[in-house]
């Protein structure tokens, strides 16, 4: 599970800074609009992540 999480964060950082860069040279927004499309499902990847770890961190107090 973990080394799931971690590839697809990976994958997420990567496709971030390229998107950002392409922005940066070309100046086109639509590389910025994917790249803030990334972004927001790397906070929702973490969210889902941390998530998992606090309830089964809570699981042994129920």
């Amino acid at each position: 599970m973990g080394t799931l999480f971690r590839g697809l964060t990976l994958l997420l950082i990567f496709g971030f800074v390229l998107s950002m860069a392409a922005h940066t040279l070309t100046g086109d927004a639509i590389w910025r609009q994917r790249a803030m499309q990334l972004l927001k499902w790397g906070v929702v990847l973490a969210l889902i992540f941390f998530g998992f770890f606090i309830l089964r961190r809570a699981a042994v107090f129920i």
